[in-house]
């Protein structure tokens, strides 16, 4: 069974192995988790800070390499969204994308 994420909880089976609270992915089910990375503008970053190193980012409905816009396409939010069990194509949906479906 693969991860399936509702908008708030990644979970694994009936096990929630994370979440996204205030635009940040924490480890497990409390708000106060372990911080995996978090959303600033367009960008998914590492950890909790907006000042953070920038994993992808977002643009014209793809998620791609690094902090430009004109970075390797690394897969579309739509294709994203389908492989982690969700059909929210938002930045949410890249930021848990890169940690649990890449």
């Amino acid at each position: 069974m693969g991860i399936k994420f509702d908008g708030t909880k990644v979970k694994d089976g009936s096990k929630t192995i994370a979440n996204v609270y205030r635009d940040a992915l924490k480890e497990g089910s409390s708000s106060g988790g372990k911080t995996l990375g978090n959303i600033y503008r367009d960008a998914i970053k590492l950890g909790s800070s907006s000042g953070g190193k920038t994993l992808c980012n977002i643009s014209r409905g793809d998620i791609r390499e690094g902090s430009s816009s004109g970075g390797k396409k690394l897969i579309s939010l739509k294709d994203a969204a389908k492989s982690i069990g969700t059909t929210s194509q938002g930045p949410s949906t890249a930021l848990v994308w890169w940690f649990f479906g890449r």
